[in-house]
């Protein structure tokens, strides 16, 4: 094995005339092979997982290279090291903000980030993240170690984001990209007014528009960039994780921040960790990793499981080497969170659609005209009919039975082959869950204000509805769809009249600080105990001074029980379809 200088400073060949030996390099380095020769393209930093397991490598003029990505990687990790023993004393940050004082958990975040070059923070949602990462960019740039940093978060959160650094460092400049027009206009200077044409200390992205993004700067454009829930770098397939992973493999200090990586799946912390860079995971190349580790328990091979304790013990290891984990009880003193269970009993029409669907994938709905939201408007031809194609649609449309409606996905072909979208939604007279929320309302003290989750559209729309008949026009506030989190939660905070935000947890589920108020109410529950725990805790974090209560709305002999049993145990509710269908069985 030969390893030859690349085309640029960052890359490296590997030149191998054994077949079975070069598989094995481009899997342990995730290179790139050379069409016609037996070579492969790696990044310099990927020639450390080669030191680990070859003994012939030889070198042209390439072995000061490798022997500096050895030596980086050898101070990262005994520096994690140390981070991990101390006590946060060693903080060397003025510290300037408005809250009273920096907790011992905080300093220790920022060490990890300002004494290395790739880190993973992964921390309890609501233990206070952001405001280490904002000190180290501070101290980093006034260092002049770093000129501009990217930090890359949720859509949703970045103008929680901005906000944020004009409270820990109001000195910074700031500024959010969003669209691809407009952020090319700020990064490269090209507004006709010149006064906004000026340099930026942290931008401020979020994932879905990476893609577009990365065509608009150079590689090295960024000094330093920090994925804030990072658990959105997932499958090595979706085009914003590749963008990301490609566009950044050559910044010098990156680093992953999230509250939910590699919760119950092996699998989920490997492209965050792939982005910090190729000598971060032994096997560096997604693939090759699980087929080592994982077995597949389904024939289309979308579920898998990890082969034994040991590979999970192995992922763990790996994570642990560069990573600091903190949970929110060790660091934060919060008031105690009450969990609350509260039952219905379905009856009449809504039973019997409920058990034939359960028991034969197909319910007949009598006079569904006048229970479908397209009533006299509609071409007539779901022919009071509601399906479910496999096991997995039938959990969905059971947890929707359960919550008192039912969509009826349908699809049209046009002449010319393209879709229509004719689904409709299916109301029952008598919704026995929404009434029982509205009584669970009413026990609510007046002062207090609440949050009502729901994961479906249909049922935010039904909630919001009944809230304002029951309350008034001005009790509630919704978020869900195309409104801005941000702006919705600011009116919740400052308008003394709403007592209710009706929320989408994909929407306001994560990042965002509703500590003011103190009550949830599930309507509903996904699948995902990680979207749950994100969800709960924007009350429960720092700043929460009195004891939270989460109420559970639940169908009673449904699969409500099921779901609110598993999340409960912390585990995501991923079973598949003849999983599921021996669960439908037995019940």
């Amino acid at each position: 094995m030969l390893i030859l200088p690349g085309k640029n400073k960052d890359e490296l060949i590997v030149a191998c005339n054994d077949r079975d030996k070069l598989a094995i390099i481009q899997a342990v380095t995730d290179g790139r092979k050379v069409r016609g020769n037996n070579q492969i393209i790696i990044h310099k930093k990927a020639a450390v997982n080669l030191i680990r397991i070859f003994n012939d490598i030889q070198y042209q003029d390439t072995q000061l290279i490798v022997k500096h990505a050895c030596e980086l990687y050898t101070v990262r990790i005994d520096n994690m090291k140390m981070i991990k023993k101390s006590d946060g004393t060693k903080f060397n940050y003025d510290y300037k903000g408005i809250y009273p004082e920096v907790m011992k958990h905080q300093k220790i975040m920022y060490n990890a980030i300002m004494y290395t070059d790739c880190c993973a923070l992964l921390a309890d949602p609501g233990t206070c993240k952001t405001g280490p990462y904002i000190w180290a960019i501070d101290r980093r740039i006034k260092d002049g170690k770093i000129k501009r940093c990217l930090i890359i978060t949720l859509s949703s959160l970045k103008e929680n984001v901005l906000r944020e650094i004009s409270i820990q460092a109001p000195h910074l400049k700031a500024v959010t990209l969003y669209d691809k027009a407009t952020a090319d206009k700020i990064i490269n200077k090209k507004y006709k007014i010149k006064k906004y044409n000026q340099d930026y200390d942290v931008y401020i992205a979020n994932y879905e528009s990476m893609f577009s993004l990365v065509e608009i700067f150079d590689n090295d454009f960024f000094d330093m960039v920090i994925c804030d829930e990072a658990h959105r770098i997932g499958s090595p397939q979706a085009r914003q994780t590749k963008s990301i992973i490609d566009k950044f493999e050559n910044v010098k200090y990156k680093y992953i921040i999230s509250g939910t990586l590699n919760a119950n799946n092996l699998m989920s912390f490997f492209m965050p960790f792939r982005f910090l860079g190729a000598d971060t995971i032994p096997v560096s190349n997604y693939n090759s990793y699980r087929a080592q580790h994982m077995f597949t328990v389904d024939p289309d091979g979308y579920v898998w499981k990890p082969i034994s304790k040991n590979d999970i013990q192995y992922t763990s290891k790996i994570i642990g080497l560069i990573s600091l984990s903190f949970k929110k009880e060790e660091c934060i003193d919060l008031p105690p969170l009450i969990r609350e269970y509260m039952y219905c009993t379905m009856c009449g029409e809504q039973r019997k659609v409920y058990e034939d669907l359960k028991n034969e994938f197909l319910a007949i709905i009598d006079d569904m005209c006048k229970k479908c939201d397209r009533f006299n408007n509609c071409n007539m031809q779901c022919q009071g009919e509601l399906t479910a194609k496999n096991a997995l649609v039938l959990t969905r449309k059971l947890q929707q039975v359960a919550s008192g409606y039912y969509i009826n996905t349908r699809f049209l072909i046009n002449e010319d082959g393209s879709e229509i979208d004719m689904r409709n939604i299916i109301y029952f007279e008598y919704n026995a869950k929404l009434q029982l929320l509205l009584e669970v309302m009413g026990t609510i003290p007046d002062e207090r204000k609440t949050i009502i989750w729901s994961y479906s559209i249909p049922a935010l729309e039904i909630i919001k509805k009944n809230v304002e008949r029951e309350f008034g026009d001005e009790s509630c506030l919704t978020c869900y769809g195309n409104q801005d989190a941000f702006k919705q939660i600011n009116a919740f905070r400052e308008n003394e009249k709403i007592n209710w935000l009706i929320g989408n947890p994909a929407k306001m589920g994560s990042g965002h600080n509703i500590q003011f108020s103190n009550f949830q109410i599930f309507f509903d529950n996904s699948f995902s105990y990680i979207m749950k725990d994100q969800a709960e805790s924007r009350q429960h974090r720092q700043g929460q001074k009195e004891k939270v209560t989460v109420i559970e709305l639940i169908t009673r002999d449904t699969i409500d029980e099921r779901v609110v049993r598993v999340i409960d145990d912390k585990k995501d509710l991923s079973l598949t379809l003849s999983q599921w269908a021996q669960v439908f069985r037995k019940e």
